[in-house]
């Protein structure tokens, strides 16, 4: 079941992926256009939001924009590849999912020190959730086997 539920977040995650690298890269503007009005919208909203309202108004360029559909490709790609060597039952695409796992884990608990929210708490959850059970289920049935070739006594 856990599996499962590993390749199902897998595909949806390279679906969403993919259909933002498509967005960013066929329409940029109307992107930029969005995160401007975004912005805008935040400042005029609440009086805690203005700060991050006038991060994005600054922040956001065509520059970021063009890199973040290049991002998006690369992930949307490489999450695809992993659910499907996951659903393949491909033994090395679960060591690629707990590598490239892995990975991220520092930076994300980083980022939920210095700047905590419950998305990126879940998000860490969840990935390091994932992480434990794929390494669980590659070493425990190695270690079965290990357990089973008992050494000839004398």
């Amino acid at each position: 079941m856990g599996i499962w539920l590993i390749i199902t977040y897998k595909f949806v995650k390279a679906g969403l992926m993919l259909g933002l690298a498509i967005w960013l890269t066929t329409d940029p503007e109307a992107v930029y256009l969005l995160g401007q009005r975004v912005a805008h919208e935040l400042v005029e909203a609440r009086p805690f939001m203005v700060r991050l309202g006038n991060w994005l108004h600054t922040h956001l360029t065509k520059h970021v924009i063009e890199r973040s559909a290049l991002v998006a490709w690369l992930d949307g790609f490489t999450t695809a590849l992993e659910g499907t060597l996951l659903l393949l039952g491909k033994p090395w695409g679960e060591w690629l999912v707990v590598i490239g796992l892995s990975l991220f884990l520092p930076f994300e608990v980083y980022e939920v020190i210095h700047k905590p929210g419950v998305g990126k708490a879940i998000v860490l959850l969840l990935n390091a959730a994932i992480v434990v059970y794929l390494v669980y289920e590659l070493l425990i049935p190695a270690h079965r086997a290990r357990s089973r070739q008992v050494p000839p006594a004398g």
